[in-house]
């Protein structure tokens, strides 16, 4: 992967997991951003370890979409470089927040709900491999509306956020 590319990549995650930590600050969680962290977050796949006010804690991965307002898809990377697994297989997180960046929504569900969903459904997904700066990336389709159907017909739990602009992001768009 080009420099250029990985820098663009590094700074779109930013963005998202700011969206995930103010979201966190705006419902009174106690959220630690962990994704710098050798151990816990770089070795895992976990950004934030968050605390609820019922004093349970999850640990999240936070993914940033900037093309699932057009597909309507999460893409759910299974592998990369010719056969390494990808984050889906190799996260320690046990929660994830995928970000439609397009329209600002945030959906935040379990891991073992997405992994259920696949599991039945391996069928009806479609896979597809890009090829981004010379590295090969596998991943399946998961359209979020059907997912998130399937969670409310499924008692799986799942939070879809709409974020509301505020005046930092009024600042940097102008």
């Amino acid at each position: 992967m080009s420099n250029l590319q990985f820098n663009k990549d590094l700074e779109h995650g930013k963005i998202g997991e700011k969206w995930f930590h103010d979201f966190c600050i705006d419902k009174g969680i106690i959220c630690i951003n962990v994704g710098t962290d050798g151990f816990l977050g770089i070795e895992s796949g976990i950004d934030f370890i968050v605390q609820y006010q019922d004093g349970t804690t999850a640990r999240f991965d936070v993914k940033f979409d900037s093309v699932m307002h057009r597909s309507g898809n999460m893409f759910i990377e299974t592998y990369q470089d010719r056969g390494k697994k990808g984050w889906y297989y190799n996260s320690k997180a046990n929660c994830y927040c995928y970000i439609d960046e397009y329209n600002g929504i945030l959906w935040m569900y379990t891991k073992d709900s997405l992994k259920e969903y696949i599991d039945s459904h391996k069928l009806s997904l479609r896979s597809i491999t890009k090829t981004i700066d010379n590295r090969e990336v596998t991943g399946l389709l998961v359209n979020i509306n059907k997912f998130s159907d399937w969670c409310e017909e499924n008692n799986h739990r799942l939070i879809k956020y709409a974020r509301l602009l505020d005046i930092e992001d009024i600042d940097e768009e102008l």
